[in-house]
């Protein structure tokens, strides 16, 4: 009974294609026109060498919707998305792609920041000014100028970012995929830790004591407080969030329940690298964001091969359609 997940950030072609912003990339391989069939390509490879492939997608935009609904029916796969994305971004989101021949029981799209707002029943929106999650970037880690702990928590429960979940049946056994793209606010790590820990929490929640496995671009690294908060048992009692409004109450974590990557689970060590890019805003940047994690009665027989190094000045390039690789790990259920 074994089942393979792939989780792969598409990169949105509107951010590819903007003039200038990808600085080292040769403008050729920036279109979509190049791209697609080199994406297209790794994912045909990925169904047609493996059995019971699932599909968790990140950046999937509006632009480009139809060519993934058209290539995944032709595959005889069925799409679940939400795209929460605002029209600067092509209303990006994400999407989990499951063959029609897979029993699919579940299917739900849920708002992490409405989740954690649903959790704590002493928030009182009222309370709290109108700021968004804007007003939070202003707050800077290296002069420790922090935002007010009710401009936090609003910014954290405005956050649109949607996890995707499936429940399949493989061989007559449940197990629950979800894949999550998180806010790319890594200079803000209570925001960071608040969502990383919610949807790790929903996810057991949804799951209910069977298998999961979540997958995407979680934007943060392994040596991060927010990585560290759901893959060590105990880590996250040390980390103090500020409290909601005028009342004790926080976010309860989960300690309890944690995931496990793939990677690390099968190799001692995550990828040396998953997102590999020069733009306007980041300078050589090359680290590992994307992770397959998982928990439950499930043995990782093998993960796709990565590099150790990246060739080029910056992805996306000639073999590269997107700044981010593919990553895919096969699973056994026990």
């Amino acid at each position: 009974m074994s089942v393979r997940v792939v989780t792969y950030n598409l990169l949105v072609p509107k951010f590819a294609e903007k003039p200038g912003y990808y600085m080292k990339s040769r403008r050729k391989f920036l279109r979509i026109e190049y791209r697609w069939p080199l994406i297209q390509s790794q994912l045909k490879q990925e169904i047609q060498y493996h059995q019971n492939t699932i599909f968790c997608l990140q950046e999937v935009s509006r632009t480009l919707l139809p060519t993934l609904k058209a290539f995944f029916h032709q595959m005889n796969y069925i799409m679940i998305e939400s795209l929460f994305g605002e029209r600067y971004n092509d209303n990006m989101g994400v999407a989990i792609a499951v063959p029609v021949t897979m029993p699919l029981f579940y299917k739900n799209s849920i708002a992490v920041g409405d989740h954690i707002r649903s959790i704590i029943p002493s928030f009182k929106k009222d309370l709290f000014s109108l700021s968004t999650w804007q007003n939070a970037l202003m707050y800077s880690v290296i002069d420790q100028s922090k935002p007010s702990s009710n401009s936090l928590w609003e910014s954290v429960m405005s956050l649109n970012n949607a996890l995707v979940c499936v429940g399949v049946h493989i061989h007559g056994r449940p197990l629950f995929i979800g894949t999550y793209h998180m806010p790319c606010l890594f200079q803000i790590p209570e925001i960071m830790v608040m969502h990383s820990s919610a949807v790790k929490d929903l996810m057991f929640q949804l799951a209910a004591g069977n298998p999961l496995i979540l997958a995407g671009d979680f934007n943060l690294q392994p040596h991060d407080i927010s990585y560290r908060a759901i893959t060590e048992r105990g880590y996250a009692r040390h980390i103090k969030l500020p409290p909601v409004g005028n009342y004790t109450k926080n976010y309860p974590f989960n300690t309890r329940q944690l995931l496990r990557s793939a990677y690390h689970e099968k190799n001692g060590t995550e990828p040396n690298y998953t997102n590999f890019s020069t733009t306007r805003k980041t300078k050589n940047f090359c680290a590992t964001l994307d992770y397959i994690f998982f928990s439950g009665n499930l043995i990782v027989n093998d993960v796709l091969q990565l590099p150790n190094y990246p060739t080029g000045e910056s992805y996306p390039d000639r073999t590269h359609p997107s700044d981010h690789l593919m990553l895919a790990a096969s699973f056994q259920l026990f």
